[in-house]
């Protein structure tokens, strides 16, 4: 899709039609939404490690038998990463996935 959106750009040349300049503000738009959303999710899922791994240790220091090993330590950090990216790519995925839907019912 997004090689076909872009050789009809290219196609238009120097004087794109109101329709090719209109699908490409669209498509501009929601790139710029899609970064921002997927910023503020990722920022949310970082707060969320952060309270997860400060309640962790708070709650060894009052129950230092229960603390998490370093390796448990390892794989939280593994798994909040993913976490965080996943977040951050959720609006981006939602938005290709309307944007091939969309297309494929113009072209079709």
């Amino acid at each position: 899709m997004i090689a076909e959106r872009l050789m009809r750009f290219a196609a238009a040349g120097a004087n794109p039609s109101v329709l090719d300049q209109r699908e490409w503000q669209r498509m501009l738009e929601e790139k710029w939404a899609a970064a921002v959303q997927g910023s503020w999710a990722m920022s949310g899922a970082l707060w969320e490690t952060y309270y997860d791994a400060w309640f962790s240790v708070m709650s060894g220091a009052w129950t230092p038998w229960s603390m998490p090993s370093p390796a448990d330590w390892w794989v939280r950090g593994a798994q909040s990463g993913e976490r965080i990216l996943s977040a951050g790519l959720a609006p981006v995925a939602r938005t290709v996935s309307a944007n091939r839907r969309r297309l494929a019912r113009r072209k079709g």
